[in-house]
């Protein structure tokens, strides 16, 4: 298998065309056609399937496709890495985190660096958290940033952090007047929660249940910065993670604590056999600093109690929030 036989098929794969391919690639129709064609009877299943004009792509070509696209970045990054590496410049610092920390907190992290004191070249890959143990797992991060559990085979929390889920809500709305927002608030409104039927979620539901509360009609999506914009948008509340609400400040959106704690855990982890280059550790740090600055309640926890912690807390039943009567 070649990088032209990748190329070729995530052309076709981006346009949705065999012609439009083509034409992006400076090749001839016939040509591309006969690229997928051996490829395809390489990988032993089709990838695409026809929709009128159109081509589609297949379960199998939907499946193939990411890992098309993070083969090809890497080999296209990898004579670049080579000069740095033979000129004495240091490596790429590839790091794979969750929208929220990628968004919300390493941004600001990274302004801390003196300029001379950075890699060549810093990638930022943002994934679910099964995601972000799968690329540091397999070597594809070197450093991982998500929330937990992620207590995974060949993996080692290196950091772990706790800090209770908030309100956010459109500037001028009632709720906005509350110091702490008392949960039984959100009965009836209309509201933004996510679509991962994982911990958060779940956490944010069942202590909706366990007090009776039922807000209004949902709005589901599986980024919390959307959340974010729905709530300035559309004037809805929502409940989400104190990374986000804290890291991405957006104009007309206010950020509340709620009167009962809903933890959210969250760090960084590592592969277990290998050891962290000072580079990492100073990445590691000044996410650390800045997550402290943004996040008010923000707790350091032993990582190496990780999973004890977690589901300990994960059966607590909800607690009043510091503040609330």
């Amino acid at each position: 298998m070649e990088t032209r036989d990748l190329q070729t098929f995530l052309a076709v794969a981006e346009t949705g065309s065999i012609t439009k391919a083509a034409v992006l690639l400076e090749r001839s129709q016939p040509s591309v056609t006969r690229t997928i064609q051996e490829l395809e009877s390489k990988l032993g299943f089709s990838l695409l399937q026809r929709a009128g004009r159109r081509v589609m792509l297949s379960d199998e070509g939907i499946a193939f496709e990411e890992e098309a696209r993070r083969v090809l970045n890497s080999l296209t990054g990898l004579a670049a890495r080579a000069r740095a590496i033979a000129t004495g410049r240091g490596r790429t610092l590839q790091v794979a985190a969750t929208s929220a920390i990628a968004t919300g907190v390493i941004p600001a992290a990274l302004s801390q660096f003196a300029v001379e004191k950075l890699p060549p070249e810093i990638q930022i890959a943002q994934y679910l958290p099964n995601r972000v143990a799968q690329e540091v797992g397999s070597g594809g991060a070197e450093l991982g940033f998500s929330s937990m559990p992620l207590d995974v085979p060949g993996l080692e929390v290196v950091r772990l952090y706790c800090a209770n889920d908030v309100a956010a809500l459109p500037e001028g709305d009632p709720l906005a007047d509350y110091d702490v927002v008392p949960l039984s608030a959100f009965a009836g409104r209309r509201f933004v929660t996510m679509l991962d039927p994982g911990r958060f979620q779940r956490q944010v539901s069942q202590t909706m249940e366990a007090r009776g509360v039922r807000p209004g009609p949902l709005i589901r999506t599986n980024v919390s910065y959307s959340a974010l914009r729905l709530v300035q948008k559309t004037g809805v509340v929502s409940i989400i993670d104190p990374v986000s609400a804290y890291g991405v400040q957006l104009p007309g959106v206010v950020i509340r604590p709620i009167d009962v704690a809903v933890p959210f855990y969250w760090g960084a982890v590592t592969a277990s056999s290998r050891p962290l280059r000072p580079l990492v550790t100073q990445m590691i740090e000044a996410v650390e600093a800045e997550a402290l600055r943004l996040i008010p309640d923000l707790q350091i926890l032993d990582p190496a109690r990780s999973a004890q912690t977690i589901d300990r807390h994960a059966s607590d039943s909800p607690v009043p929030h510091r503040g609330s009567e």
